[in-house]
């Protein structure tokens, strides 16, 4: 009896050790699966910054140009407000496609 006892007790204890070792493996797969993601976390973070610096850079870069756009060219003799002006109503005014289709408008006779 004590030999049998002595057997189920070993088996037991094997049964233990390969489910201690599969919730081991499992483990290590769940840590491997964090790193990864945390991984991910962090390369999405820099790409985000990234971005938010090129934003700013291309805000800072658009206030230069707008400031240099307010500003008349120094031979042109008009003040700011006209040149500014001037530069809206071109803005707003509608642009043809191309010179060869200003061309093609008909012509009325003479």
């Amino acid at each position: 009896m004590a030999l049998g006892y002595a057997y189920m007790k070993g088996a037991e204890s094997g049964r233990a050790d390969s489910q201690e070792a599969a919730l081991r493996a499992q483990i290590e797969t769940l840590r491997e699966d964090l790193r990864i993601t945390m991984r991910a976390a962090e390369q999405a973070a820099a790409q985000q910054a990234a971005a938010k610096a090129r934003e700013a850079n291309l805000n800072e870069r658009l206030k230069t140009y707008e400031s240099a756009l307010a500003q008349p060219p120094a031979d042109s003799g008009f003040p700011a407000d006209d040149v500014r002006g001037l530069r809206e109503a071109h803005a707003l005014s509608p642009r043809r496609s191309s010179p060869a289709a200003s061309r093609s408008r008909p012509t009325w006779p003479r």
